[in-house]
């Protein structure tokens, strides 16, 4: 089960139109709108999960940073996500989970770890 985090919008693109800006956990994170069962409002807070989307490449890799966080990467979706590999849930700035990591890793699982992601999608939900 996916858990649900509060996210507020700061910014929604005016030419991406899926591209938008949120603060989740006190963590400002550029995401892709996969779903939105309604329309999405600047300054308001909604019920939102994430999941990653992660290149068929090599992505994840061990790091000294204990600091659970997100690093953008330009202007677009990409960036670096920080945080603990936990088995099944990788906890960051919020908790991802069944994204099969421990499964290419099983070495990293109980460790910090980077995560090259493509982007982070966000669904709304109701």
């Amino acid at each position: 089960m996916t858990k649900t985090h509060k996210a507020l919008v700061v910014e929604i693109d005016p030419f991406v139109e899926d591209a938008i800006l949120l603060v989740v956990e006190g963590v400002e994170v550029r995401c892709f709108v996969s779903h939105s069962p309604s329309k999405i409002e600047v300054g308001k807070t909604y019920e939102a999960e994430f999941e990653m989307v992660l290149s068929d490449d090599e992505f994840v890799s061990a790091t000294q940073c204990e600091e659970m966080q997100i690093k953008m990467l330009g202007s677009g979706f990409h960036c670096e996500v920080y945080g603990y590999l936990d088995g099944e849930v990788f906890r960051s700035f919020v908790d991802f989970m069944d994204q099969d990591i421990h499964y290419e890793y099983p070495h990293l699982n109980g460790q910090f770890v980077k995560i090259n992601a493509d982007r982070i999608d966000v669904s709304f939900v109701r």
